[in-house]
């Protein structure tokens, strides 16, 4: 093989952590050439994951060694399906990273600008270091990364509750960053080895089961918590209604994900191993995600606070990726890993269609909100778009992954499974239809609502890119489900 792709690989993790370290510096120099420079690293790293993403849909997985030192001794950089979905989500982050220029002009203050920026990057390449990893160690280092960058980003909120969301957040990283940690010291004390091929090479050739069962349970409630799968969720609803829009954004569509992958890794390492009860366990993670999803539509059936709104939306989807995972079937995970990347745009494009109504009112609520579809008709016609795609109507990139995961809980002959999912499609599109109704239909209560106007071009362009790639997704969705399916193979082949 040639050496390019692990260059890439290496690249692309590297980029965005060394580019971090100059933001603070060009802040104190220039505010445009600081902008600039993030801009242009977080294009160029983006534009990398998505490469990485193509050559793994064209040739499969491939691995690179640090060093040219092989696994179990080296540290192994791998890019395989699963990852490959968070790549070829990158080009979100990117679009968020360039609507968010002018807005952090109007949400942060000038001082705080480069921490911001720096903390940006450093989100990018937590994110992508987590889902290009073969070795374990380095997954938690990159999990950090990410979960720190976030917590911070957090507390960038104007509101007084961006702080106490912030640290709740904190807490609730914390716990689970500690499960994480001492689940892989008792990995690494029971195998002699972090790199995670190799690991579950050696669990599956007899290890001892009670440690194995215990070092399991604290990795799979670690990663749960990161994905905020219901009951803990608790952190998530403050945490992203109290972030700027942007974060907001990069939170729900990716920062979660994070914990689904994780699980992912969790099913490769202990697949073969002895004593994990791997049908039980996905029992009751399919049973807590069809909880989350009534449970999210319900209470954002009544919020008036549209970020409130679309946070507990983000708790009820993130239950159809354990509903997907737990049903452990070819249909099943194949809807859970495309929503990985599928909801990533679509709730990247609610949020920043939020942020833009904002940037122009000072409002987010339904009812502050009301008369703004004829006043912003581009913004509120994309954020439309992509609340038809959320609530799942045909042909739209919320209809498939609801479809594949329907027709997985069929096959697994959990009709109740089916008949939540539609159920709470149906709650979403009622509480969605309120503010389509109060934006479109009803008269403006606010003077600056009257006078708002669509954003500048360069905050309304990845609006309407990502509503657009909502739709468009669900008539080409056979790209990421032809990424998608060998990797659900793969895992449902124990390999």
């Amino acid at each position: 093989m040639s050496e390019w792709p692990g260059q890439l690989l290496v690249s692309v993790l590297a980029l965005p952590v060394t580019g971090a370290a100059l933001c603070l510096p060009l802040h104190r120099i220039s505010d445009r050439v600081a902008t600039a420079w993030t801009l242009l690293v977080t294009t160029v790293t983006c534009a990398g994951a998505f490469m990485v993403s193509v050559r793994v849909s064209h040739v499969g997985p491939f691995s690179h060694h640090l060093g040219g030192w092989l696994a179990p001794w080296g540290i192994e950089l791998r890019a395989d399906q699963f990852g490959a979905l968070v790549g070829l989500a990158a080009p979100v982050f990117a679009l968020v990273v360039f609507y968010g220029v002018r807005y952090s002009r109007h949400a942060v203050e000038a001082a705080r600008r480069g921490p911001y920026d720096a903390l940006l990057l450093i989100n990018l390449g937590g994110l992508l270091g987590f889902s290009f990893t073969g070795d374990l160690f380095n997954l938690f280092v990159f999990m950090e990364l990410f979960s720190l960058s976030a917590y911070a980003l957090v507390a960038y909120g104007k509101q007084k509750v961006a702080a106490a969301a912030s640290f709740r957040y904190l807490v609730m990283g914390a716990f689970s960053s500690l499960l994480v940690l001492f689940s892989i010291g008792l990995l690494y004390q029971l195998t002699g080895t972090l790199n995670m091929a190799d690991m579950a090479y050696r669990l599956a050739d007899g290890v001892p089961h009670r440690p194995v069962v215990l070092a399991f349970g604290a990795l799979a409630l670690g990663f749960m918590t990161k994905a905020a799968v219901f009951p803990l969720h608790l952190w998530l609803p403050d945490a992203h209604a109290a972030a700027p829009s942007p974060v907001s954004a990069i939170l729900s569509g990716l920062v979660v994900k994070m914990g689904i992958v994780g699980l992912i890794r969790t099913y490769d390492i202990f697949q073969g191993a002895g004593g994990v009860d791997l049908p039980t366990f996905n029992m009751g993670l399919s049973t807590l995600g069809a909880i989350a999803i009534v449970f999210g539509a319900v209470l954002a059936l009544i919020q008036d606070d549209i970020k409130l709104m679309l946070a507990y939306s983000t708790v009820s989807n993130i239950g159809y990726i354990a509903v997907g995972l737990g049903l452990f079937n070819e249909s099943g995970l194949t809807g859970a890993s495309i929503h990985i990347f599928n909801h990533a745009v679509i709730k990247a494009a609610l949020f920043l269609a939020l942020g833009a109504l904002t940037f122009r009112t000072g409002y987010r609520t339904v009812s502050d909100l009301r008369g703004i579809g004829r006043r912003m008709p581009i913004t509120v016609g994309a954020l439309s778009v992509a609340v038809i795609s959320v609530v799942g109507v045909p042909p739209t990139a919320g209809f498939v992954t609801k479809w594949y995961l329907a027709v997985g809980a069929v096959a697994a002959a959990r009709p109740l499974l089916a008949a939540t999912l539609v159920f709470s499609a149906l709650v979403m599109l009622i509480y969605y239809l309120r503010i389509v109704n109060a934006f479109y239909f009803r008269p403006a209560v606010h003077e600056e609502v009257e006078r708002a106007v669509d954003p500048p071009l360069d905050m309304l362009a990845p609006v309407v890119l990502l509503s657009g790639a909502s739709l468009a997704l669900g008539l080409i969705a056979q790209v990421p489900i032809g990424i998608a399916l060998p990797g659900v193979m793969r895992l449902l082949g124990g390999g």
